[in-house]
């Protein structure tokens, strides 16, 4: 047996022992994700700690993170139901405002503390200002595909940090979230409202009820073959992805990069992974084939865990002893600037049941998408009070800019082009334009009912 074959086993195994571990008694009421535990578990059995598993499996184990984060991209947008763009943005408008200014904010609080703390008493480099949004908004994915830009700028501790950035912002939006939720039902704010969301008709009845009604139809869903072409589909998206980037990038060779002008060549592939899955999916489409995105999901949330395992249980911990405090200033001002938006502005940010919405772009915003949907279940469970239908279409309008989009990609660039000053200046102006048409436009419309 090969010692790629063995090393992926390994993977496997440790994903089977991290579920079992979170499936006990006192781990379960913390809603730990199985792949963390298992990334925990392979960082301790390596070498960087226990030293029970050979070097050589790491060594194979290191470029998953960066590969399997464009299959997740490709996947975003696929079979997912589309409404008109002007009925999107009226569901989602509340959500996306709450949601841009946390992400802008997180570059501005992470400048302001580069400015004035971080460089003038830990000599840190400009570029850690961009990591309090890659890694709380974007997670772990987002920080194994920045891999190629940190290593441009010579940045090699951005992809440690920003790991475990990621993993620290995730075990914090579970405790947090959580002790808010709590705090939340003792104070009434847990609420289910009269609406039924547009989602839970359109998509939940027409799909997933249909799959439960038919035991046939249920089996033809998840059927081996349906497995397989829709795997040849995300491979179709992420080659589609990388060929727009390829694309692009000899565009920008031949006209203004021959100036000196470079942006593209410094952005990863990822982010075009999504415009290549909508790509393949018109194309599939064409074709006559059916995208399920069941499937899709089981596909996408398999690649999901297997990058954060990997991610976490092959980071090192060097940085701990040259950059420990960087690290817990970045971490301790992100989970501030995140609880003071939802204790402050969330209330007014949102016009009907403040708390469901709050909490589920928390989640998101700390942790993963997951993560928000999670809360979501929690204290709406039956999706009556319409927040689910606005989160998820509030992912189509900031999925391809921020959390791993388009901007997270440049933040590096443009801070070293613009100078770390004028990049928090910008940042901190464009999160207040989204604060101020939160809490005074967005906040007043009404929210449609289908």
């Amino acid at each position: 047996m090969s010692q790629e074959v063995i090393a992926y086993s390994v993977i496997a195994a440790a994903l089977i022992v991290g579920y079992a571990f979170v499936k006990l008694p006192v781990i379960r009421r913390a809603y730990l994700p199985a792949s963390v535990a298992a990334g925990i578990l392979l960082l301790l059995a390596g070498p960087e700690v226990g030293k029970f598993i050979p070097p050589a499996y790491y060594q194979t184990w290191s470029p998953l993170p960066a590969m399997l984060i464009n299959v997740v991209f490709a996947a975003l947008f696929l079979g997912r139901p589309f409404l008109s763009l002007r009925k999107m943005w009226r569901i989602a408008s509340p959500q996306a405002a709450f949601g841009q200014m946390i992400a802008w904010g997180y570059y501005a609080v992470g400048g302001l503390l580069t400015l004035f703390v971080l460089i003038p008493f830990f000599a840190a480099t400009p570029l850690v200002a961009s990591l309090i949004e890659i890694s709380f908004e974007g997670g772990h994915g987002t920080a194994a595909g920045m891999i190629p830009v940190f290593n441009e700028f010579g940045f090699k501790d951005g992809q440690e940090l920003s790991v475990a950035l990621a993993t620290t912002s995730l075990v914090c939006t579970l405790s947090l979230g959580f002790l808010l939720i709590a705090w939340g039902r003792r104070k009434g704010l847990v609420k289910e409202g009269p609406i039924e969301s547009v989602h839970h008709r359109v998509y939940y009845r027409r799909i997933y009820h249909d799959l439960r009604k038919q035991g046939v139809r249920l089996r033809e869903e998840f059927s081996l073959k349906r497995f397989v072409s829709h795997t040849v589909l995300l491979a179709l998206g992420v080659g589609l992805g990388f060929i727009f980037y390829w694309v692009l990038l000899f565009i920008e060779q031949a006209t203004w990069g021959r100036s000196g002008v470079i942006l593209l060549g410094y952005m990863p592939v990822f982010p075009f992974c999504m415009f290549g899955g909508i790509a393949a999916q018109m194309i599939w489409s064409k074709l006559g084939f059916i995208v399920s995105r069941p499937v899709v999901e089981v596909l996408s949330a398999a690649s999901l865990a297997v990058l954060i395992a990997t991610a976490i249980g092959t980071m090192t911990l060097d940085f701990f002893a040259r950059d420990g405090w960087i690290f817990t200033l970045l971490a301790t001002t992100g989970v501030a600037w995140v609880l003071f938006c939802f204790i402050v502005l969330g209330k007014r940010m949102f016009k009907r049941h403040w708390f469901t919405n709050s909490i589920i772009s928390i989640g998101q915003s700390m942790g993963t998408t997951a993560t928000g949907l999670l809360f979501a279940q929690v204290v709406d469970p039956k999706q009556k009070t319409g927040a689910v239908e606005s989160f998820g279409y509030k992912q189509l309008l900031f999925e391809p800019f921020m959390g791993g989009g388009l901007v997270t990609a440049l933040s590096i660039p443009l801070i070293v082009g613009l100078g770390l000053p004028l990049f928090t200046i910008i940042c901190a102006g464009v999160a207040l334009v989204w604060m101020i048409a939160g809490l005074f436009y967005f906040s007043r419309l009404e929210p449609p009912l289908g």
